[in-house]
């Protein structure tokens, strides 16, 4: 490009004033070097840009088609300036938050009300993609926070303990299962089981309840999302065994129903968790601390 935008800015200020003395005070430059400018511009681009008539300078036909063009593209210059500082000024108020294994979110409206006069300028988005693959979400940047029923033991991540929960069989509520105080594993081998994952998930239950038994399920099923199971399980097409938290709202509205799992149950820790690197980014740090406060006082059994 033989131009910069010092000289597309001549062309706009001479298209808009019509002399050099009015253009060169519009931009804030003398009168000589305007004239400079102009007799660059013309020989960078080989041509002239305006003819003299006295003290006016009137374009050339390929002079105006220059400047129609400089009057628009330095408005959308602008404007991406604007947008870039606005982004900038906001960048270290924005925090990214996703949940891992489960796509919990009753709990949003609440929180976020709460942050209402914590500060101004937080912005708090929540990241669906790190349901899977959370802590890459976390080294990559996508998130800036994990809300995960797994430790993480990855010496780049900061990992405190946010509340405590259980694992419990979810099903119908008419379920022959819901009669039971409590099932063992035996009780799934005859029924249709639902799982988002067969990896076996440290700490989940198929290490600590399934595996151990000795047992296998005949008829089980992957689908992937778990708003889906719970779907399915409500419409009696199915169990699993699930977080009791995340499934709050549904069992809470009796679309389906829990049984403990064991008679000792199978307690599930959640956990926060953020990148060490961002211990002084303050945004990240009030949000890290509005959440423990919040599933404190309202998510914790």
């Amino acid at each position: 490009m033989r131009l910069e935008i010092r000289h597309w800015q001549l062309l706009d200020a001479i298209g808009k004033y019509g002399s050099l003395g009015a253009a060169a005070d519009a931009i804030g430059v003398t009168q000589p070097a305007m004239s400079h400018r102009l007799a660059e511009a013309e020989r960078r681009l080989g041509s002239a840009i305006f003819e003299r008539e006295g003290r006016r300078l009137k374009p050339t036909p390929a002079g105006q088609a220059l400047i129609q063009t400089a009057s628009s593209i330095l408005p959308e210059l602008s404007r991406a300036e604007d947008e870039f500082e606005r982004t900038a000024a906001n960048a270290s108020h924005l925090v990214r938050i996703g949940i891992a294994e489960y796509s919990a979110y009753h709990w949003v409206p609440g929180f976020l009300k709460s942050l209402a006069f914590s500060r101004e300028k937080l912005q708090i988005d929540f990241v669906a993609a790190a349901t899977r693959e959370a802590e890459a979400t976390l080294i990559t940047g996508k998130t800036d926070i994990i809300i995960s029923p797994a430790r993480s033991e990855n010496p780049a991540l900061d990992c405190k303990t946010l509340m405590e929960d259980e694992l419990v069989l979810v099903t119908h509520p008419n379920h022959p299962l819901t009669a039971k105080p409590w099932i063992e594993a035996q009780d799934l081998v005859d029924v249709d089981y639902l799982t988002y994952s067969l990896d076996a998930l440290p700490g989940f239950e198929y290490e600590r309840f399934i595996r151990p038994s000795g047992i296998r399920l005949p008829h089980m099923q992957v689908v992937e999302m778990t708003d889906a199971i719970v779907e399915m399980i409500a419409v009696d097409l199915g169990v699993s065994i699930l977080s009791r938290w995340a499934l709050k709202r549904s069992i809470r509205q009796a679309l389906v129903a829990p049984v403990s799992v064991t008679k000792q149950g199978l307690p599930l820790t959640w956990f926060i968790i953020s990148r060490k690197s961002d211990r002084k980014n303050e945004a990240i740090k009030v949000t890290a601390e509005a959440l423990q406060q919040w599933f404190s006082l309202n998510e914790s059994s």
